[in-house]
C-alpha cells in the first residue's frame, strides 16, 4: 500500500498554543532525553465534536471508529473556491445523486497554495455555504475533511487577539448541529484523486471536543469494510505521569464552547519511542522513515501471551513458541499480555507486576528485523520499581538494545484479546511533531 500524509506539522505557532517542551535533555546533561507536550485540541489538524458548541451533542470518544477511519470520496472543489465561496450548488453539482460515503474530503487547493504560518491561511481562507454541512448529513455523512480552516477572520490585526476573536464558523456550527465531525486543516490534498482509505484518528481522551490528527490516506486497500479494533489507551489523569488538563467551557457572542488543553509526557498512555529517547546519537520521530508512516502502518503479527503469569520474564524461548515461525522481516510485531485488561491501567500493580523482556528475547526480537516493536506491557525489569525509586538510563537495558538496533516502540497497547486475527494491519502513527523522541498517537488494528 503507498501511504499519504494529510496533516500539518504541529510546531510553534503565532496563533495556537502547542508545541513541545523539554523536560529532560542530554544538552542539559540529562541521561536521557524526554520531551513533554503541550496541546490544544483546535490547532493545526484536527478533529472537533458536535460538542464542542453543543453540551447535548456528542464527544469524540462518543463516536465510533468508523466514524474516523473508512472509505473516503474526494470531492474536489478547487475551482469553485477561487471566488472564495463555495455555494451550495457547487457541492451538489460535484456530488451528484445517492448516498456518500461517511467520510468526504473537500478539497480546495488552500493548504497547497499559503502555508499555514502565514496570517493569510486565515485571512483568504475559502468559506464553505453553511447549507453544505445539511446536505452532506443527509447523504449519510458523519465526517467532513477540509483543507483549510473553518474560521472566519478579516485582514484586521486585531481580529487575532483573544479579546475579539470568536472561535466559531457559520458553517461547522451547523456541521455539528447536523451531529458531524469536521476535521480542518489537512494537506498534500493535491496528491490524492476520486477515493482513498482515510485513517483520520483523534488522540483518545474522555470527554475530549477537540482533538489533533495525524490523518493518513491509502491509495489502496484490500476491503472497503473492514473490522477496526481501537486498542489505544485513553488520556487520563496517573499517579505515574503528569498531567495538566484545562476545560475551557463558556458561553461566547455566538454560543457555547468546551476545549481541553494538555500538558503531558511523550512518553505516556499510547505511544510511540524513536530511539533518541535513550540514544543520544538515534533518530527523533522527524528523522524515521516519512517520518514514521513506513513504520507504524502495515502488516503486523501479534505474539499471544496472555496466560503468562504475572510477573514472569518473557524469553525467547516463549516468542519462539508461541510465534509459530510466522514472523516476516519489516512487519510489526506485537507482543499481547493482557496486563491492563487483567491488573488495570491505573493500578501501581501494572508496573509492579508486570511481564519483563528478557535480554534472549530482545535478541530474538532483533533478529526478527521489524519494523517496529509494539507491546502492552512495560518491557524493561526495572519498570517494577518505578513507583517507589528513580530509575537511570542505564538501567533500561531492553530500551537499549532494540534502539541500538534502530528499532522504535509503540508502548501501551490495550484491547488486543478482541483483535480475531493474529496477522493482522497495524495503523499508528504519532502526531506530527518536530525534533521529539516520542509522541502520542491512536493505535488501530484492521482485519481486511
Amino acid at each position: 500500500m503507498n501511504y499519504i500524509s494529510l496533516s500539518q506539522t504541529i510546531e510553534p505557532h503565532w496563533f495556537w498554543d502547542s508545541f513541545p517542551l523539554v523536560s529532560q535533555s542530554y544538552q542539559d546533561g540529562d541521561e536521557f532525553q524526554e520531551f513533554g507536550l503541550r496541546w490544544a485540541g483546535k490547532g493545526f489538524t484536527y478533529a472537533s465534536a458536535p460538542g464542542w458548541h453543543f453540551p447535548d451533542k456528542p464527544t469524540l470518544d462518543d463516536l465510533g471508529i468508523n466514524d474516523f477511519a473508512g472509505v473516503a470520496e474526494v470531492i474536489d472543489l478547487s475551482e469553485n473556491a477561487k471566488s472564495g465561496f463555495i455555494a451550495a450548488g457547487d457541492f451538489t453539482n460535484k456530488i451528484g445523486l445517492g448516498p456518500l460515503s461517511k467520510l468526504i474530503i473537500i478539497k480546495t487547493g488552500h493548504a497547497s497554495s499559503i502555508p499555514i504560518r502565514r496570517r493569510e491561511y486565515f485571512t483568504q481562507t475559502p468559506k464553505l455555504a453553511p447549507a453544505i454541512a445539511e446536505i452532506a448529513a443527509e447523504r449519510g455523512v458523519r465526517n467532513i475533511c477540509v483543507d483549510f480552516s473553518c474560521d472566519s477572520f478579516n485582514s484586521k490585526r486585531e481580529d487575532f487577539t483573544n479579546g475579539i476573536f470568536n472561535p466559531n464558523s457559520e458553517f461547522r456550527d451547523r456541521a455539528h448541529q447536523a451531529g458531524l465531525v469536521v476535521t480542518e486543516n489537512l494537506c498534500n490534498l493535491e496528491q490524492i484523486k476520486s477515493k482513498v482509505f482515510l485513517l483520520a484518528l483523534p488522540i483518545k481522551g474522555e470527554g475530549m471536543t477537540t482533538s489533533p490528527t495525524r490523518p493518513v490516506a491509502l491509495t489502496s486497500w484490500p476491503s472497503d469494510n473492514p473490522s477496526i479494533y481501537d486498542v489505544s489507551t485513553p488520556l487520563l489523569n496517573h499517579w505515574r505521569w503528569r498531567m495538566e488538563i484545562w476545560r475551557e467551557k463558556g458561553n461566547y457572542e455566538s454560543g457555547y464552547l468546551d476545549q481541553t488543553q494538555y500538558i503531558q509526557s511523550g512518553h505516556a498512555f499510547t505511544h510511540c519511542d524513536a530511539p533518541r529517547h535513550m540514544e543520544q546519537t538515534g533518530p527523533t520521530i522527524q528523522e524515521l522513515p516519512n517520518m514514521g508512516l513506513d513504520l507504524f502502518l502495515g502488516d503486523a503479527s501479534i505474539i499471544d501471551m496472555s496466560d503468562i503469569k504475572l510477573p514472569s520474564p518473557v524469553t525467547a524461548e516463549l516468542l519462539e513458541q508461541r510465534s509459530g515461525g510466522n514472523i516476516g522481516k519489516n512487519k510489526r510485531i506485537i507482543l499481547r499480555s493482557d496486563l491492563t485488561n487483567r491488573l488495570g491501567y491505573k493500578s501501581t500493580r501494572w508496573h509492579t507486576h508486570a511481564p519483563n523482556i528478557e535480554p534472549s528475547a530482545a535478541d530474538w526480537l532483533i533478529e526478527k528485523q521489524p519494523a517496529a516493536i509494539c507491546l502492552d506491557f512495560p518491557q524493561d525489569f526495572i519498570a517494577r520499581e518505578m513507583p517507589g525509586r528513580h530509575v537511570y538510563n542505564h538501567e533500561f537495558e531492553i530500551h537499549h538494545k532494540i534502539f541500538q538496533a534502530g528499532i522504535p516502540f509503540i508502548e501501551d497497547l490495550k484491547d488486543l484479546g478482541e483483535v480475531e486475527n493474529n496477522n493482522i494491519f497495524l495503523a499508528a502513527v504519532p502526531l506530527k511533531m518536530t525534533c521529539i523522541d516520542g509522541a502520542p498517537m491512536r493505535a488501530i488494528i484492521i482485519n481486511w
